[in-house]
């Protein structure tokens, strides 16, 4: 299997770390992370205003049919955080520290042998896949992430500001990474396209500002610079204004905030403007800024009336990108289901089911002669997730993906995916 060497590190952390837990069988007030309360140390130091995260990400997929050559990957991500109460240990009122590093490796399905970025003879080059069967792919390597403080100034408003990830903040769902195809976890792939925003594991530096203007509604802001990606890849490079800023803006409309727990009942409206340099697919050239619109929508459709947490949820969204000359998907949309606590017994469990459909530029055509004259087409995937959420912070999450034009690529057989998500929180 292609980038199967993650795979040894996935069994030392089980053996060496599941199993002891459950022979132990011992009740821990970190009940959500494998290596409990560490003796008590762990909530010595969330006392003291210091709390510490090691989570690993692994999501093996196979091929099983379609695409150019059938065949499997095996990619991972190390997430590794730190969060300072600034108030408990300096004495800075309402006020956090949160720094996070990303380790990457590993291949991913779909530019190595669904509709492959270059193979080996040079005859497809379908750039990059956007839709991605597995979504922790990007920046393979080791960086810094977020380095960033936040203050609340008052109840209703609060101030980020540092190196930012920008989806942390904008364009987001707590249902979103039920998924494993990254047309949807951790954010709808069209505002990427071009990379007019950043998402885990990039960042930016940025301020943000969230401010509940009543019980229905909240707005956000945020400016970032622009130039995230002419940077270096480890994340040390602060440089500033290399591609411009963007500035981005968000309103919810909240029906329900669902402070008993589950799905909030919330509409998101939002924008970004990118004032950069993006590669025109039409001319060869350059063109100056980017717009950015979505619509998003999350919606409990019913609730279980002994846990209001368990019930069947609808999300979707629309993503526009206004100019098709630089962005790859001028149009994106998704519809979803995720039913919480389906089958009794298993409370925490996610069924999901997500249709995500992708309009292709007309203007970004395959660039290699065999293929040149071909444009691509609409694409649409189909993914279905049974997320098993077990004790001590793991989850088993076995996906089937069925994609109709791959990376919106016509003269390529539907694909048909098979795959496992597994998270563990250390």
């Amino acid at each position: 299997m292609k980038g199967f060497h993650g795979f040894p590190l996935l069994c030392v952390l089980f053996f060496l770390l599941f199993f002891p837990v459950i022979a132990l069988g011992g009740p821990y007030s970190f009940e959500g992370n494998l290596t409990g309360d560490w003796g008590g140390v762990r909530n010595d130091l969330h006392d003291a205003g210091l709390d510490v995260g090691l989570s690993y990400t692994a999501e093996p997929a196979a091929l099983l049919g379609g695409g150019i050559d059938t065949d499997s990957t095996y990619l991972h991500n190390i997430n590794a955080e730190v969060k300072v109460d600034l108030d408990k240990v300096v004495g800075i009122p309402g006020t956090t520290f949160l720094m996070k590093v990303s380790s990457r490796e590993g291949d991913n399905l779909g530019e190595e042998y669904i509709a492959p970025a270059a193979s080996p003879d040079g005859r497809y080059i379908y750039g990059e896949y956007f839709n991605k069967p597995q979504e922790a792919f990007g920046g393979q390597t080791t960086k810094l992430t977020n380095f960033q403080f936040t203050t609340r100034i008052t109840d209703e408003w609060s101030v980020d500001i540092g190196r930012l990830v920008m989806n942390d903040l904008f364009l987001r769902s707590d249902l979103y990474c039920n998924f494993m195809n990254n047309g949807i976890c951790g954010s709808p792939k069209g505002v990427f396209t071009p990379y007019a925003l950043n998402a885990y594991p990039d960042a930016t530096a940025g301020i943000h500002t969230r401010y509940r203007v009543s019980d229905m509604v909240d707005a956000k802001f945020g400016i970032f610079d622009g130039g995230w990606t002419k940077q270096n890849s480890n994340g040390l490079d602060w440089e500033l204004g290399l591609n411009g800023a963007a500035f981005t803006g968000e309103v919810h409309l909240f029906f329900d905030r669902a402070e008993q727990g589950g799905t909030q009942n919330v509409i998101k409206v939002g924008a970004n403007y990118h004032t950069g340099d993006f590669t025109n697919f039409k001319t060869g050239g350059e063109s100056d800024g980017n717009l950015s619109l979505w619509l998003l929508l999350d919606w409990m459709l019913t609730r279980e009336p002994h846990d209001p947490a368990q019930g069947l949820a609808f999300f979707g969204s629309l993503v526009v990108n206004t100019d098709e000359e630089i962005a790859a998907l001028p149009v994106s949309s998704t519809l979803g289901f995720l039913y919480e606590g389906l089958f009794p017994g298993r409370d925490r469990d996610k069924l999901g089911l997500i249709f995500i459909h992708s309009d292709h530029s007309k203007y970004n055509t395959y660039t290699h002669d065999f293929v040149s004259d071909l444009q691509r087409g609409n694409e649409l995937v189909v993914e279905l997730t049974y997320n098993f959420v077990l004790r001590y912070g793991v989850q088993l999450m076995p996906t089937f993906q069925y994609i109709i034009n791959p990376n919106g690529s016509e003269d390529i057989s539907d694909a048909t995916v098979l795959g496992l998500k597994f998270n563990l929180n250390l």
